[in-house]
């Protein structure tokens, strides 16, 4: 008896990738279904001279050029064959353009301008990079039914305005996050990026719709924002760019309009001061917040002190909607995280974790057994950073491998690396996406066979959403 395509589409969706391409050629059904899983979301590359060396973390131009020729081509087929198959364009819902290469590559834009006009069900549209930049050749032929546009190049704001159902818009920002699997515990600052953030925020806001919920733009745009926008916010995303005090102003904005968000993310040059604008109550301000990430890169000269964890504690406390929280503040001593982890126990609804320990060496056998032993058995994503001082790291191992709901997990070394072994790791049987500092490998399991794939650089340093098994992972990877 023939089983009903809904029953092969989940079969088909619980196959790792790997066992994805053969199914292509078994039947018309097969391969209907399984292009969806393959081709949902495709990555557009452009690579070459000395952007593309930067990109690929490499000293070696022959090594890049075989690593571009390779991604371009495949780059080429996809948008050939989205042009050539409207079958198989209508599978496709996202494109990623990744931009690094020191020509103009005017043929490789207008290649993507074209294909956008024979992708009916597109709804994410990426831009990354300035070689080529983000230009009106290409923005001009977006669908105007896109939900979602993520700009990380310039934004030609005069070129998007049909783009009048977006739900989601990201801005520019000047951070990036390399692949490295030594220690880079700090933000990265593209200063060749500075002159995309000029952009006008005020007209690109009162050409957007009601519908826009999510929205990523700098500090110093936050007062720009009209009140009708923070209005429908869910998700806000705010880069802090300068580390100045002018940054904050109109800030508390934030907390008194934007009473619909269920996620904030506060990344960048944080001075103390931000904390103060965290509020304390949850019932009067941002009331449905589910989801909390405060990165923060201080300056020597301004530490944060026991009053600004004190008034991030209150901020935190009595929040049992909060179901994601990821805490990156590198100058806090060990007795500012006990304090941190106090608060955590009460998080009743916490699933997915993200915590930097400190500046402190975690050199003492108690200090990391009562780390792991303060994780609740309920996340399912975890990211842990911490300075390693050499103790053993057993009794953390040991308490993940119990973790019962966790698929993702992240371990990041301050300085040097971990003596961790991915081997040591994938025993815990739920494990389905690990990462050591900026490596990550995908965890399939087929019977008895564990099977390990690592992701190569250039998907690490760009990842999105769709690289990852759910949306709770890629956020938690996201800033770090």
């Amino acid at each position: 008896m023939a089983l009903p395509p809904e029953v092969w589409n989940q079969v088909i969706g619980e196959l790792p990738q790997t066992y994805l391409p053969p199914l292509l050629g078994v039947s018309s059904q097969f391969h209907d279904i399984t292009i969806r899983f393959l081709f949902s979301s495709v990555k557009i590359y452009f690579i070459g001279g000395e952007r593309g060396q930067r990109m690929l973390n490499t000293f070696y131009p022959d090594w890049m050029s075989e690593v571009a020729r390779k991604l371009m081509c495949k780059s080429w087929e996809i948008l050939n064959h989205i042009c050539q198959d409207p079958r198989f364009a209508r599978v496709v819902k996202s494109i990623t353009v990744i931009a690094y290469s020191d020509g103009l590559s005017i043929f490789e834009r207008m290649m993507v301008a074209n294909t956008l006009l024979f992708v009916p069900n597109l709804h994410t549209f990426r831009w990354i990079g300035d070689g080529p930049p983000f230009g009106d050749v290409v923005a001009e032929c977006l669908p105007v039914n896109l939900k979602k546009l993520v700009v990380q190049s310039d934004f030609p704001h005069a070129s998007l305005q049909h783009l009048q159902k977006l739900t989601s818009l990201h801005l520019p920002m000047p951070f990036f996050f390399p692949e490295d699997e030594e220690a880079h515990d700090r933000l990265v600052f593209d200063m060749e990026s500075l002159e995309n953030l000029n952009y006008p925020i005020d007209l690109i806001l009162d050409n957007t719709s009601s519908e826009l919920q999510s929205l990523r733009i700098t500090a110093t745009h936050v007062r720009s924002v009209p009140i009708r926008v923070y209005n429908n916010l869910t998700d806000l995303e705010i880069m802090f760019t300068n580390g100045d005090a002018e940054e904050y102003v109109g800030l508390d904005i934030v907390f008194h309009h934007a009473t619909a968000l269920e996620s904030l993310t506060l990344v960048g040059f944080i001075i103390p001061e931000l904390f103060s604008f965290l509020p304390h109550s949850s019932s009067a301000c941002l009331p449905r917040l589910d989801s909390f990430r405060l990165s923060c890169e201080l300056a020597e000269s301004s530490p944060i002190g026991v009053e600004e964890i004190s008034l991030l504690c209150g901020f935190l406390q009595d929040r049992p909607l909060l179901r994601r929280l990821y805490l990156r503040i590198p100058s806090m001593t060990w007795s500012d995280t006990s304090r941190i982890i106090f608060v955590l126990k009460n998080l009743a609804g916490l699933e997915v974790l993200g915590l930097h320990t400190g500046r402190n060496a975690l050199g003492e056998h108690e200090v990391i057994e009562g780390l792991a032993n303060n994780l609740s058995p309920k996340l399912h994503a975890l990211h842990l950073a911490m300075n390693w001082g050499g103790e053993s790291l057993l009794p953390l191992v040991d308490a993940l491998a119990k973790l019962p709901r966790l698929t993702f997990l992240h371990l990041y070394s301050a300085i040097g690396r971990l003596p961790i072994l991915l081997e040591d790791l994938v025993e815990a049987n739920g494990l389905q996406m690990i990462g050591l500092n900026r490596a990550l490998w995908a965890i399939d399991r087929v019977g008895p066979e564990i099977l390990t794939a690592k992701c190569p650089r250039w998907k690490i340093k760009f990842c999105i959403e769709e690289d990852f098994q759910c949306p709770d992972d890629a956020w938690l990877f996201q800033y770090n």
